[in-house]
Protein backbone atom coordinates (compact mmCIF):
# COMPACT_ATOMS: atom_id res chain seq x y z
CA UNK A 1 0.00 0.00 0.00
CA UNK A 2 1.00 3.27 -0.79
CA UNK A 3 0.57 6.86 1.09
CA UNK A 4 0.58 10.25 0.64
CA UNK A 5 0.37 13.27 2.55
CA UNK A 6 -2.84 15.82 2.45
CA UNK A 7 -3.08 19.16 3.99
CA UNK A 8 -5.57 20.72 5.66
CA UNK A 9 -6.18 23.36 2.10
CA UNK A 10 -6.30 19.82 0.02
CA UNK A 11 -2.88 20.09 -1.27
CA UNK A 12 -0.13 17.23 -1.25
CA UNK A 13 2.78 17.14 0.52
CA UNK A 14 5.44 17.37 -3.19
CA UNK A 15 8.67 18.10 -1.51
CA UNK A 16 10.70 19.43 1.39
CA UNK A 17 14.39 20.42 0.97
CA UNK A 18 16.43 22.88 2.28
CA UNK A 19 13.53 24.16 4.44
CA UNK A 20 11.60 24.61 1.32
CA UNK A 21 8.00 22.86 0.94
CA UNK A 22 6.45 22.40 -2.52
CA UNK A 23 2.60 21.30 -2.36
CA UNK A 24 0.18 20.63 -5.35
CA UNK A 25 -3.11 20.48 -5.88
CA UNK A 26 -2.48 17.03 -7.69
CA UNK A 27 -1.90 13.63 -6.37
CA UNK A 28 0.12 13.17 -9.31
CA UNK A 29 2.85 15.20 -8.04
CA UNK A 30 2.54 13.88 -4.47
CA UNK A 31 5.28 12.32 -2.45
CA UNK A 32 4.59 8.46 -2.24
CA UNK A 33 5.81 6.89 0.69
CA UNK A 34 5.60 3.02 1.02
CA UNK A 35 5.54 2.89 4.48
CA UNK A 36 2.98 4.11 6.84
CA UNK A 37 5.82 4.63 10.08
CA UNK A 38 7.51 7.05 7.54
CA UNK A 39 4.75 8.71 6.39
CA UNK A 40 3.51 9.37 9.77
CA UNK A 41 7.58 10.61 11.05
CA UNK A 42 7.28 12.66 7.95
CA UNK A 43 3.83 14.64 8.37
CA UNK A 44 5.29 15.07 12.26
CA UNK A 45 8.71 16.45 11.45
CA UNK A 46 6.75 18.59 8.63
CA UNK A 47 4.57 20.03 11.79
CA UNK A 48 7.73 20.18 13.99
CA UNK A 49 9.18 22.31 10.93
CA UNK A 50 6.49 24.41 9.29
CA UNK A 51 3.32 23.92 12.12
CA UNK A 52 2.04 22.41 8.44
CA UNK A 53 -1.33 20.13 9.36
CA UNK A 54 -1.72 17.24 7.04
CA UNK A 55 -3.50 13.92 6.87
CA UNK A 56 -2.07 10.43 5.87
CA UNK A 57 -4.05 9.13 2.85
CA UNK A 58 -4.05 5.79 1.23
CA UNK A 59 -2.86 6.60 -2.46
CA UNK A 60 -3.80 3.65 -5.51
CA UNK A 61 -2.19 4.74 -8.48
Amino acid sequence: MSYVLLTADETYVVEYLLQQLILSESISEAMVFDDMELALKFKKMLWECCELQCSVNTYIP
